[in-house]
């Protein structure tokens, strides 16, 4: 290992090794590590109908060995001339193929993993003919079951009893089950999973993956499977040097053990990125092992669901750290739910636990209106705080805030008008923490009301998500003091707040500009302490900030972050 922390990892594509010769790829490992210190490869021994020969790849395995390299290896099940490549499974022959490929592949290498091509959108006649009267999701999430079962694992582990099998998962996860992902029965099936970590440019690629995701889809797959979340996998497609960049911060922030740069031939091939990944990996070296396990706002992201579309991501880049689980977090003193907690037929029930319990719950407006006239009389979520999710649209730029003996923001101005439904609610019976304003009027952005112990809280979501960025500081503010975290952030949008179990926190700029953040740490006379070198802007102790907190001015770089450990 180069690193004390993690392992820098790479993948070689079988188009690649069947292109080049021995000779040829000895000279590239040569040309890469002048820009960065790789420690292990996967060499992928099959896509779209290239098969590599055993010969060759025993003298490519060999290669690598001899130049340090640790050595797994892969396959991506694609064929040609099909939609993205997917391969047709209930074809037979394909059937036949994939075994075989397994099985060499595991005959290989001691570890393989599959390229997250491995799911289906197929819509042949035989695939329409047996899915039957089933939705296609259910259809392919039945079908992927056994072909990972009866295909790749049988076939590989009789070839290889001692192999680990490794399923990475792509970064749309919102669509997993529509193409047959099955994250919660293959989770169980193979070794280890892996996470797709590529956002590549957030703005103009048509998957308009927040940069959060790098961090967020980690995360919940080590609540999947604990310690069996192998690593992170990011590229740089469609990626400027900064988005490319962000990608691996965000990656190593989530604790992923390998941090997986797609591919071996573009790291050749593109030398400004992986010599700028290798400055920031001896950088992180120096504090990742200053830092805990990562923590924050615990949320809930049911297996095969899906309902406000990466909300979660738009949420963590407006400086509200999140903990995703699969399942509901009964225990959560804060807990964070969109749309996709509905999938739960019992969520309701959850809900009122949590309240009695003496916890906070805040859900969206998306849930809310999922959840309305669902269960049965005097089990419903209206029977715990009766609002109504109107179908008239709002659009402004102003807001202000209005919560019981705080400061009241008056009238501020947004980075830009935002839509938002109108909410409706009884008033007294209910409070209004942050409202948006239109003339003469205002309508309710976060409500809030109680419920035995505990507190309800109802956050409208403004039509486009990412419109949240747009929210003036002190809205955002606002929002993030009712969440009860160790540290909170006072600054606009686009800024994200990383917190870990051990009195440590980063905070990472989403910015174009050179952004002074506050922070607010709720115990008073303590310090902070930079635990990153290239920290050297001076950060400035505030007087006043109150009995029971210490509160500190922080300018963070454009795309930049700063690290820092709180002292007594």
């Amino acid at each position: 290992m180069h690193y004390r922390n993690f392992l820098t990892v790479t993948y070689a594509p079988a188009g690649y090794l069947n292109d080049n010769s021995v000779g040829q790829i000895k000279e590239h490992i040569e040309k890469v590590a002048r820009y960065i210190k790789l420690d292990k490869i996967y060499l992928e021994t099959y896509r779209s109908e290239i098969l590599i020969e055993r010969k060759k790849m025993e003298e490519i395995k060999a290669l690598f060995s001899a130049n340090g390299y640790m050595i797994s290896g892969g396959i991506t099940t694609t064929v040609t001339r099909t939609l993205m490549g997917s391969m047709c499974f209930t074809n037979p022959d394909n059937r036949k193929r994939l075994g075989e490929i397994a099985a060499y592949t595991a005959e290989l290498f001691d570890e393989v993993i599959l390229d997250d091509f491995y799911f289906t959108n197929c819509r042949c006649e035989s695939c329409i003919k047996a899915k039957g009267n089933r939705s296609w999701t259910e259809f392919r999430l039945a079908l992927m079951n056994d072909i990972s079962q009866n295909v790749i694992i049988k076939n590989a582990k009789a070839a290889n009893p001692k192999v680990n099998l490794i399923i990475k998962y792509p970064n749309w996860y919102d669509s997993f089950q529509a193409n047959g992902y099955n994250l919660e029965d293959e989770s169980k099936m193979f070794d280890e999973i892996y996470a797709g970590t590529e956002t590549r440019d957030p703005h103009y690629t048509h998957q308009n993956l927040p940069r959060y995701l790098s961090f967020f889809l980690p995360r919940l797959f080590e609540h999947i499977k604990p310690g069996k979340n192998g690593g992170g996998w990011y590229d740089l497609f469609e990626c400027s040097l900064e988005d490319y960049l962000q990608q691996a911060y965000l990656t190593l922030f989530s604790k992923c053990r390998e941090q997986m740069m797609f591919c071996f031939p573009l790291l050749v091939n593109d030398p400004p990125y992986p010599a700028a990944a290798g400055a920031f990996y001896d950088e992180a070296d120096l504090f990742m092992d200053k830092i805990g396990e990562p923590a924050g706002v615990a949320c809930y992201k049911p297996y095969h669901s899906f309902g406000e579309r990466l909300l979660h991501e738009h949420i963590g880049m407006s400086g509200i750290p999140l903990d995703p689980y699969p399942y509901y977090p009964e225990n959560a003193k804060v807990v964070f739910l969109t749309a996709d907690a509905a999938w739960d037929s019992e969520i309701t029930g959850k809900i009122k636990k949590s309240l009695l319990n003496g916890s906070k719950v805040f859900i969206t407006s998306g849930l809310y209106k999922k959840l309305v006239k669902k269960g049965s009389e005097g089990d419903r979520i209206e029977d715990i705080l009766p609002v109504e999710i109107t179908d008239r649209k709002v659009t402004t730029d102003r807001f202000t805030n209005s919560a019981f003996g705080q400061r009241n923001s008056g009238d501020i101005r947004a980075q830009g008008t935002v839509t938002i439904p109108h909410v409706a609610y009884n008033e007294n019976d209910l409070w209004v923490l942050s409202s948006a304003l239109t003339p003469y009027s205002s309508h309710p952005l976060l409500l809030c009301g109680t419920y035995g112990k505990g507190k309800l809280y109802v956050l409208t979501v403004p039509d486009v998500p990412a419109d949240f960025y747009k929210y003036p500081a002190q809205t955002l503010t606002m929002l993030r003091n009712e969440m009860d975290l160790p540290v909170t952030l006072e600054c606009a949008g686009r800024v994200g707040l990383f917190l870990y179990d051990n009195n440590t926190f980063i905070i990472q700029s989403f910015l174009e500009r050179t952004e002074q953040v506050r922070v607010r740490v709720n115990r008073s006379g303590v310090k902070l302490i930079p635990l990153t070198k290239s920290y050297v802007r001076p950060f400035n102790t505030v007087t006043g900030g109150g009995e029971y907190e210490s509160c500190f001015d922080v300018n963070v770089l454009p795309g930049r972050h700063v690290v820092f450990r709180i002292e007594e």
